[in-house]
Parts: structure tokens; C-alpha cells; sequence
């Protein structure tokens, strides 16, 4: 069982992201609601990663710039 709260390392070694890119999201561009995605507990930034699932589910997908190409149809 994953415990809900997490702090800033334990979430980046959930999700295999590095600790800035929730820094970042936390912190000066505030990308992800505080109080719903994350919150201060105790000097302290903690993820509810419960409510990050929700929200990555919920938000949309921006198109990929890699230029990769669709899928071929298999012949049948």
C-alpha cells in the first residue's frame, strides 16, 4: 500500500520524474492546484498522488511535437 501524502522525493521515486519538475509545478508557475494536488505540511511540500492521478487523468494531452508517425495499419 502507497501512502497518499508524499514528499517531494518519494513522489519523484513513485513516478520516475526528477524532484524539480514537481518543484517547479509547485512552486513558481503553479500548474497544479495547491491544496488539491499539493500541499505545506509541516515546512514541507506533499503530493497527494491519489489527487495527481485524478488530475493527469483529467487534463488533456497535448499533441506530440516529435514527429513521430501514426501507426501503419496491419495487413489482415
Amino acid at each position: 500500500m502507497t501512502a497518499r501524502w508524499v514528499t517531494l522525493k518519494k513522489a519523484a521515486e513513485l513516478t520516475g520524474l526528477p524532484v524539480t519538475f514537481f518543484d517547479e509545478r509547485t512552486g513558481k508557475s503553479g500548474r497544479w492546484p495547491e491544496g488539491v494536488v499539493w500541499k505545506w505540511f509541516e515546512k514541507r511540500k506533499m503530493i497527494d498522488i491519489i489527487a495527481l492521478d485524478e488530475f493527469i487523468d483529467e487534463e488533456e494531452s497535448a499533441p506530440s511535437a516529435r514527429g513521430r508517425r501514426k501507426a501503419e495499419q496491419c495487413p489482415a
